[in-house]
């Protein structure tokens, strides 16, 4: 380990010589041996890709952290290049080898959307039970999630922790959707029944025909579940689409006060534990669950559309496993960040739309309204 103390050495030498003032020995090592640990920090969140969280589950928290250690190291490398000339290639080398998981960070597609025979517009909405516990502007946000779908006229729309009720009228969402907004196509999926009237589940409202719809349970969650259905398109063209909402963390209201609270000073161990055990139980099933609906999505006897809420980011095992088998819509056709998560923890995105070899994605947005705790998106498909 003395090439490094050499490196130091030198780069001091030049430094006492140059026009910037003394930092010191100590400083310079300190502030190094910082930039090490962030950029293993970042090596480690690649792993979070590659290993199932079955296997060793604490490097998805490091995956979590991805965009967090990212911006870190850049900042090392401006650090590095205003007031030295090497070390700026520990975190910069760091990034180059794991540039397969930075561009799925970020989109920029500047290109404007093909034209094609055929196309179908899809989107995918977690509606939050169209904001059923919220009683004081529980009427204002579902209509306006549903006036923001008659805006959006999507073809095909895929909904998460949907919500339904059979005699309520305001809330008798699946006869609205048929009815009102056209949809006359329909596959719903319960995940819940409560007095035999009150219905929550996953739901495909569709203007095409389906057929074969089914569910895979998801084993120990009961409101987490994939589903899927086959769509006749044009020309008796049929694709298989899966809605999916993977295994949710499951923070409650405790969860977020801590967030919000947190005193690295005074901290709350037992807080601290149920957060941490609560994230590993999630990723660990995620990860299984990821496992299933690649098993799935490579049976299946038609070409595929997978969307939904997967409830983990672009750098983790969940969304690799599908990646490699399908085009990621938003990486194709998005701009920016993409964040899809509209509650009170950062941005991340946690819903997509992947998308088979035989489409082309000609478009993709993410609609920022928030009305719900997730951001509704839509991608336009041809083929």
């Amino acid at each position: 380990m003395d090439w490094w103390k050499d490196l130091l050495t030198f780069e001091e030498e030049q430094f006492n010589h140059s026009h910037i003032p003394y930092m010191g020995k100590f400083i310079i090592r300190t502030v190094f041996f910082v930039n090490v640990l962030f950029a293993l920090g970042l090596l480690a969140s690649y792993g979070a890709s590659s290993v199932s969280p079955s296997e060793i589950w604490y490097l998805s928290l490091f995956g979590l952290a991805f965009p967090l250690l990212l911006f870190v190291n850049i900042l090392f490398i401006l650090f590095w290049v205003l007031f030295r000339k090497w070390y700026f290639l520990c975190s910069l080398l760091v990034i180059v080898f794991g540039w397969s998981q930075v561009k799925n960070l970020f989109a920029f597609d500047w290109g404007e959307p093909q034209q094609m025979a055929q196309q179908f517009k899809l989107m995918s909405y977690n509606v939050q039970n169209f904001d059923l516990y919220n009683w004081t502007e529980n009427e204002e946000s579902r209509d306006k999630m549903l006036n923001l779908i008659r805006e959006q006229n999507p073809d095909i729309i895929a909904f998460q922790e949907f919500y339904t009720e059979d005699d309520d009228e305001h809330f008798q969402n699946v006869r609205l959707l048929v009815n009102d907004l056209n949809y006359k196509h329909f596959h719903f999926e319960k995940t819940l029944t409560l007095k035999e009237k009150n219905h929550w589940g996953l739901a495909v409202f569709s203007k095409y025909p389906l057929s074969n719809k089914n569910r895979i349970a998801i084993e120990g969650s009961r409101g987490n579940l994939i589903m899927f259905c086959d769509i006749e398109l044009e020309n008796q063209r049929k694709f298989r689409l899966f809605n999916v909402h993977l295994q949710s963390i499951g923070f409650g209201k405790n969860d977020y006060k801590f967030f919000k609270k947190f005193d690295i000073q005074k901290p709350d161990i037992e807080s601290s534990k149920s957060i941490v055990r609560k994230l590993r139980e999630a990723y660990i099933k995620r990860g299984q669950q990821a496992d299933l609906l690649t098993n799935m999505v490579k049976d299946s006897p038609y070409p595929v559309i997978v969307c939904g809420d997967f409830n983990d980011t672009p750098v983790s095992y969940t969304y690799r496993k599908i990646d490699e088998l399908l085009t990621d819509s938003f990486a194709e056709k998005g701009f920016g960040l993409g964040g899809t998560y509209a509650g009170p923890l950062p941005s991340f995105r946690i819903d997509y739309i992947f998308t088979d070899s035989v489409f082309v994605v000609q478009d993709f947005e993410v609609i920022r309204k928030e009305y719900s705790d997730h951001y509704p998106i839509a991608s336009v498909v041809g083929y």
